[in-house]
């Protein structure tokens, strides 16, 4: 028997809107529309799309850093979109983030001991004794580092500590939000190869935010795909064929190793729609070289068997 996921997204949706003063009409957006889906324990969950996708929004939605328009979400069987601002507090010892920019997501103020300090603040807990430095050693950094300041600390070490910082108090459950983008390639490969022991050894569950579809599908169990708000694609395992024409144009693009197959890729033609305006039917007609004219009046549905759900009516 399959165990009950550890995250339930159902119906989840946000819309921002902008202007609405003396000279600017009022303008919505749908950052993200009508998204579900599930995250296993212990499963790293990858999402991947270009810039502007929802990404980044979905990200925040899914710790109730920012509250949904509509929809839920369920964490362990409770509905945290439904909790009061204390039970929520008390929830969020069992979630954390790391962020994508490890200059701006630390304090620079504040000493390491003081970032690593600042969840136990937060949630009322005592420090306990030694806490900062086996947080230090869990990351593969040295004691000495305790009492220096973000600024006198390379990239790669402030990645380091914000990894210490979302695992202060043991939580299960950790989005990554693009969390090697600002860092150079050499210290990516040590920041990925970090977060894969912690995996392992805390038992740790993961949504793993990216635009480099290469780095998710090393690091990820399955992919969800998401364009301009929605969900397109599920691709059940890293070795699963794309089944939706946009998925391919991201694999073609984005993981293509091989410098005879990137000749042979067909970049994407058309432009992309504006979120304030988006069309009647698939968001992807205006670019999709299997279009018709079902695509451009109705909206595909996330649909499919064999736990390959894809948003097309024309798959590949």
């Amino acid at each position: 028997m399959t165990p009950p996921p550890l995250i339930r997204i159902e119906g989840l949706s946000k819309r921002f809107q902008s202007g609405g003063g003396l000279f600017a009409p009022e303008r919505k957006m749908w950052a993200v529309r009508d998204l579900s889906l599930a995250i296993g324990r212990g499963e790293a969950l990858g999402v991947v799309g270009e810039s502007g996708c929802g990404k980044s929004t979905l990200a925040r939605l899914v710790l109730r850093l920012i509250e949904p328009t509509a929809g839920r979400i369920i964490f362990d069987g409770t509905e945290i979109t439904a909790l009061s601002p204390a039970a929520l507090r008390r929830m969020r010892r069992r979630m954390a983030m790391v962020f994508q920019d490890p200059y701006s997501s630390l304090d620079p103020r504040y000493t390491v001991t003081q970032v690593l300090a600042e969840p136990f603040r937060i949630q009322r807990q005592p420090l306990p004794a030694g806490a900062i430095a086996a947080l230090l050693a869990s990351v593969g950094l040295p004691d000495a580092l305790a009492e220096s300041h973000p600024h006198q600390l390379s990239g790669g070490q402030r990645q380091r500590v914000g990894i210490a910082r979302a695992l202060a108090l043991h939580p299960e459950f950790v989005v990554l939000d693009e969390p090697t983008a600002s860092l150079d390639v050499s210290i990516q490969a040590q920041i990925i190869a970090l977060l894969a022991d912690l995996r392992d050894r805390m038992g740790l569950t993961y949504l793993f935010i990216s635009h480099d579809l290469g780095l998710v599908r090393y690091f990820c169990q399955r992919i969800v795909v998401m364009y301009l708000g929605a969900v397109v694609e599920v691709l059940p395992d890293t070795a699963a064929a794309p089944r939706h024409p946009y998925t391919e144009a991201l694999m073609q693009s984005g993981f293509a190793p091989d410098p005879g197959r990137r000749r042979s890729v067909v970049p994407l033609t058309g432009e992309i729609p504006s979120p304030f305006a988006l069309p009647p039917g698939c968001a992807f007609a205006g670019r999709c070289p299997r279009v018709t004219d079902r695509c451009r009046a109705e909206r595909p549905l996330l649909s499919g068997d064999g736990g390959h759900p894809v948003a097309c009516f024309h798959p590949l």
